[in-house]
């Protein structure tokens, strides 16, 4: 009996040898290993994986030889040496099931991946969404925005889906700022994909840290997703260094949508930066998008009861949350109308829970006024809803690169300019599918063509707004910072320039008011400190145009006292171009310089 069960191994065993032979040649001649889908897997652009955990690749060569991947991967799936979750074809099942499709491979192992299995059951994949979270506005580390993909199940309710994430392994909220941004930069961080309850996603990113939400429903059909879910299982204990500029959390979220249908080109769309807001453009670009879906912050709704109570209104409200008065005392206020009695409460209980998130009040006291506001409410009945402002689709915005053209006039002279700023966004920029009052900036160069020839007329290094007004339950602080070359010293020469300022805004939907305090240095031949108190303000015009205007007075360390002042009206004159008109007045040690200028900017 021995002996027979001994020929039908070594006759198993020779045709399982036989049937990886012919699979190893099979794939050679279809030149598999040079193939768009293969490369996809490998997360291989063109000759080396950006996966850079080597847990990820079978051949020790298996990062920059796709050949040599591939047959190390055919031969593990024939010579499995285990048949658990840790079977070769358990942790890679997308290559499992596309090489097994591909090559119509015969006499694998029957598996079964049990832990696998139990995943695809619990997120029931069967649509995809992209997930665009706006900007913070009081944060620079999220100011571009942030995506991700929602795996959405059979369930009626999003909130029982799934959220694919990319992020650096860090928490910027408990590293230094300037060691973060440095280390997000140069690759100093581990990039990890995740999965996790999309509920949970929208606590972090709505809830906690008041970002309105925006969801691209994707065309994908079942199968795609399932095989976008194959490879989220392949490389969710894996890590890419992650580059904030370029392979971050949007541009990683493009593998795994052209994963489900490589028929899509998303990352040909970008060179040298892949910003997030740029993923929504693209995505749209490729047709893959068949609905939009709007979720406001919390911030959002509660902004919006501001809208229709008064002072008095408000109050009660912040009473409510902080224990000052009881809902009974709103409740038999015969001074406040039915409808005002719903606001209030409902308000209170929305602010309650953004105060618990922001750790302003424990649990226990937070659910008894919850639940005393929420059953006071519960007396009123049904009425009015809020009214939120629906903003304007961040896809509807300008692209981030733009490009400027313009001629003006300099103590009377007449001078061009021409610019090219790779990001993305500034306080003069229309403000359509843009957070209002933010500022991010990033190289941006303007070189000038006057009677004294070329030079370079700005370098900006960074520049960062933010711009945040006061309200009734907000109470953020505006602030600025700047790095760069300008004309801004009180010399006529471009100098270079470093300054952090602080202050705070006023404002409604015609516009903001701002004072900011600004402490700034520049470098010449010495270090010069100054500080610049500042006031400005924003007003909308109508149709994504605005006026800028801002006038300061910088008291210099060596007893200069000069002023400052702009005014810049901006024209859109559609999605992607727009017209603009400025004037500047800067004090300077040997006189007076104005500068006037009409430009044009083109956005793609």
């Amino acid at each position: 009996m021995y002996r027979y069960l001994l020929i039908l191994l070594l006759i198993g065993g020779t045709l399982n040898a036989d049937r990886l032979e012919e699979a190893l040649e099979k794939a050679q001649k279809m030149h598999l290993s040079q193939s768009r889908y293969w490369h996809l897997l490998l997360h291989m652009p063109r000759e080396t994986s950006e996966i850079d955990d080597p847990a990820f690749f079978l051949a020790p060569e298996g990062k920059t030889d796709a050949a040599a991947e591939l047959n190390a991967t055919i031969t593990a799936l024939y010579e499995e040496p285990r048949f658990d979750d840790n079977a070769t074809g358990c942790l890679y099942p997308a290559r499992r099931y596309w090489l097994r499709r591909t090559l119509e491979l015969e006499g694998l192992p029957d598996l079964h991946c049990r832990a696998f299995e139990r995943i695809v059951k619990k997120v029931d994949p069967q649509a995809a969404t992209l997930v665009f979270s706006a900007a913070h506005i009081n944060s620079p580390a999220s100011m571009f925005g942030h995506t991700f993909i929602r795996i959405d199940s059979s369930y009626d309710s999003k909130m029982l889906s799934h959220a694919i994430n990319y992020a650096a392994g860090a928490d910027p909220d408990k590293e230094n700022g300037i060691l973060f941004a440095f280390k997000g930069l140069f690759g100093g961080y581990p990039g990890l994909y995740s999965m996790l309850p999309y509920y949970e996603k929208l606590k972090e990113y709505r809830d906690s840290e008041q970002r309105d939400i925006w969801e691209y429903d994707l065309d994908f059909s079942p199968d795609e997703v399932m095989m976008m879910v194959r490879h989220i299982w392949e490389i969710q204990r894996v890590y890419n260094w992650y580059f904030f500029f370029d392979e971050n959390c949007s541009y990683n979220m493009f593998w795994l949508m052209e994963i489900a249908r490589p028929s899509i080109r998303l990352r040909e769309h970008f060179t040298y930066q892949v910003i997030p807001l740029e993923t929504v453009h693209a995505t749209e670009a490729e047709g893959v998008v068949k609905a939009r879906h709007y979720r406001p912050s919390k911030r959002t709704i509660l902004l919006a009861y501001e809208a229709v109570l008064d002072d008095n209104g408000t109050t009660a409200a912040k009473a409510l949350v902080f224990g000052e008065t009881v809902p009974e005392a709103v409740l038999n206020d015969s001074g406040i109308s039915r409808q005002k009695k719903r606001y209030i409460l409902e308000a209170a209980a929305e602010l309650a829970q953004y105060h618990l998130m922001k750790g302003d009040v424990d649990k226990p006291t937070y659910l008894k006024r919850y639940h005393a506001v929420l059953s006071a409410r519960a007396t009123l009945g049904r009425g009015e809803k809020v009214p939120i402002r629906r903003p304007a689709n961040p896809d509807e915005g300008h692209r981030a690169t733009r490009a400027a053209f313009a001629a003006g006039w300099r103590d009377g002279r007449p001078l061009q300019t021409i610019g090219i700023r790779p990001a993305y966004h500034d306080l003069g920029d229309s403000d359509i599918g843009f957070l209002r009052g933010t500022q991010i900036e990033f190289l941006d160069l303007v070189a000038r063509y006057d009677h004294g020839g070329a030079a370079v007329e700005k370098a900006t290094l960074l520049s960062i707004v933010s711009i945040a007004p006061l309200s009734a339950f907000f109470k953020p602080f505006s602030w600025r910072m700047h790095a760069g070359w300008d004309q801004s010293f009180y010399t006529r020469k471009t100098t270079f320039s470093l300054s952090v300022g602080a202050g705070y805004s006023a404002g409604n939907g015609s516009g903001y008011l701002y004072t900011l305090f600004d402490p700034e240095i520049f470098v010449t031949d010495r270090a010069v400190t100054a500080l610049k108190p500042s006031i400005g303000s924003v007003l909308y015009t109508g149709s994504g145009s605005k006026l800028h205007m801002e006038a300061g007075y910088r008291f210099y360390d060596d007893g200069m006292r000069l002023w400052t002042a702009k005014a810049m009206q901006t024209f859109r004159l559609g999605q992607n171009n727009a017209m603009k008109l400025s004037f500047d007045y800067e004090e300077k040690r040997d006189g007076v310089q104005r500068s006037c200028f009409i430009t044009y900017h083109h956005y793609y």
